[in-house]
C-alpha cells in the first residue's frame, strides 16, 4: 500500500475538496444560467397586508387616502381597509375634513365632498382647487414627515447600494440608469434614500428591468421595494416603469409609508408600503385601468 506523508496527505485532501468545490460550483451556475435562461419576465414586490378582509365594523369608520383623485385605500385605528372595502362599508364618504399635500409642502385642509366609483376604481371629489399637480390627501397631520422628503442629488453611494440590493439579479442586466433618487425619514432613527433606477441597455439575456431601492443610511443596508424584469419590452404591455411618489405617515402612527407609482401601457397603480419590523410590507394597491 502506497503511504503518503502527512503533508502530502494535507495537500492531496486540500486537492480533493477544491477539485469538489469547482465542481459545486460549476454545477449551481450552470443550473442558475439555465434558470435564468427560462425566465422571460417576472416581478419582485414585498409581501402584501389583507386589507379587504378587515371587519365590517372597522371598515364602516374607516377615512379613505386619496391620491391624485383616486382612493387607494382607507384607514382605521392603524388598520388598513381595501378601497373596494371602504366603498362598500364606510359611513365615511361626505363633508370629511382631510389634510392635502403635494410634492413639495403641505397645500392646507379641505373637504371631501363625495365618493363615487368609475369603471373599477373609487374616486373622491374635493374643495381642492389644484388637480393638476400630483397630491395626496389623508385624515392625520404629517407635515413634518412630508417636509423632510426632498428630491436628492444622484451620489456614487446610490450606485454602491443598488448593488448591493440587487445581488445575483444583476446577472440578468447589470447596467444602471437612475431615474431619481429622494431623501428622507421612516422615523427619526432612520433617515433614508430610495432610489428609482432602470436598465441603460439590454443585458446579457437581451431584457431590462425598472426598480426602486430603500437604502438605511444609518445602517448602509439596501434592500428591493419592486422590481421588474422582462426579455421581450417592445411586446410587454403589462411591463411596468417604477417611480417614488411620497413619503409620508397615513396612519398617524409616527414612522413614514412609502408611496410608489407603476406605470405600464394600459394601467396605472399606486402602492402604499408600511415599515414594519425591519422590512416593508404593501399595505394597499389600487389600479386605474383604461376601459
Amino acid at each position: 500500500m502506497k503511504k503518503y506523508s502527512k503533508e502530502k496527505l494535507k495537500f492531496r485532501r486540500l486537492f480533493i475538496f477544491l477539485i469538489i468545490l469547482l465542481v459545486v460550483i460549476f454545477i449551481f451556475g450552470a443550473i442558475l444560467l439555465f434558470a435564468f435562461c427560462l425566465n422571460d419576465k417576472f416581478e419582485i414586490s414585498p409581501e402584501e397586508n389583507d386589507a379587504i378582509n378587515v371587519s365590517d365594523d372597522v371598515a364602516s369608520n374607516s377615512l379613505p387616502i386619496v391620491i391624485d383623485n383616486l382612493v387607494v385605500g382607507a384607514i382605521y385605528e392603524n388598520t388598513w381597509v381595501s378601497a373596494n372595502k371602504y366603498y362598500l362599508k364606510s359611513n365615511q364618504k361626505s363633508d370629511l375634513e382631510t389634510y392635502v399635500y403635494n410634492s413639495s409642502s403641505r397645500a392646507g385642509e379641505y373637504i371631501i365632498e363625495e365618493v363615487y366609483t368609475y369603471g373599477d376604481s373609487v374616486f373622491a371629489d374635493s374643495t381642492y382647487p389644484n388637480n393638476i399637480d400630483e397630491y395626496f390627501a389623508i385624515p392625520t397631520d404629517s407635515y413634518a414627515l412630508v417636509s423632510q422628503f426632498n428630491e436628492a442629488q444622484v451620489e456614487e453611494v446610490d450606485y454602491t447600494y443598488i448593488k448591493k440590493a440587487l445581488g445575483f439579479y444583476r446577472i440578468y442586466n447589470s447596467s444602471i440608469n437612475i431615474t431619481k433618487v429622494y431623501s428622507g425619514y421612516v422615523d427619526v432613527d432612520n433617515p433614508i434614500r430610495v432610489i428609482s433606477f432602470t436598465s441603460s441597455k439590454k443585458g446579457l439575456f437581451g431584457g431590462v428591468y425598472s426598480a426602486i431601492v430603500v437604502a438605511n443610511i444609518n445602517t448602509g443596508k439596501a434592500k428591493i421595494l419592486q422590481y421588474s424584469y422582462t426579455k421581450d419590452f417592445e411586446n410587454s404591455y403589462d411591463f411596468p416603469l417604477y417611480s417614488v411618489e411620497f413619503l409620508a405617515d397615513f396612519n398617524g402612527d409616527g414612522k413614514a409609508e412609502l408611496v410608489t407609482r407603476e406605470v405600464t401601457e394600459f394601467n396605472v397603480t399606486y402602492n402604499i408600503f408600511e415599515y414594519k419590523e425591519n422590512k416593508y410590507i404593501k399595505v394597499l394597491s389600487e389600479t386605474i385601468k383604461e376601459k
